[in-house]
């Protein structure tokens, strides 16, 4: 009994390292498996790793903080923390006039003096910000959003959890003629 637990981990262990083989069928076509047919000569074949990409959050989670690049005499300090704060991840704001404040928690402050600017990039546009944030009228629907830290080359030096959040009429019916007009994502005046 003492053995059988080692037993199955030699068996995950054996099927994790399994080999994948190459070989022609009987109708010329290269096929793949971890077991050849029996009397087809196989080749063993080096697969590179695995990739992977990192789902996006769920509604309602927090949007994810990164870390900045490190700085250096031209940069000023690094940029410990970049997050937007609001609106939250999944957040439906109601409005007529389109108008949505994305506000930002970044520490340290912005640092304006060494050249570095806010940006917002909402739905692939990108809308220049201040260290208060980034004003913007957004269309009826769903938008994405992540803010950027960037130097005055215009070098990224930080940058937020990308965030969802929607818009939706304030009143029900009729929609106003302000928010209808807008059609796109663009800076607030």
């Amino acid at each position: 009994m003492k053995k059988l637990p080692l037993l199955l981990l030699a068996c995950i262990a054996a099927s994790a390292q399994a080999a994948v083989y190459q070989w022609q069928d009987d109708r010329g076509k290269t096929q793949y498996g971890d077991t050849p047919p029996p009397g087809v000569t196989a080749e063993p074949v080096d697969l590179p790793p695995i990739s992977t990409v990192p789902g996006q959050p769920a509604a309602g989670a927090a949007p994810a903080a990164t870390e900045a690049t490190a700085g250096d005499a031209t940069t000023g300090q690094p940029y410990t923390r970049i997050a937007i704060s609001s609106p939250g991840n999944g957040q439906t704001i109601r409005t007529d006039t389109g108008r949505v404040d994305i506000t930002v928690n970044l520490q340290p402050a912005l640092q304006e003096a060494a050249g570095h600017r806010l940006v917002a990039v909402v739905d692939g546009v990108r809308i220049q910000g201040s260290a208060a944030g980034v004003a913007i009228l957004a269309p009826r629907g769903s938008h994405r959003a992540q803010v950027v830290v960037l130097d005055s080359a215009g070098k990224a030096l930080a940058r937020s959890g990308q965030i969802a959040f929607d818009v939706r009429p304030d009143k029900r019916l009729p929609v106003s003629r302000e928010l209808k007009a807008i059609t796109r994502v663009q800076p607030a005046n």
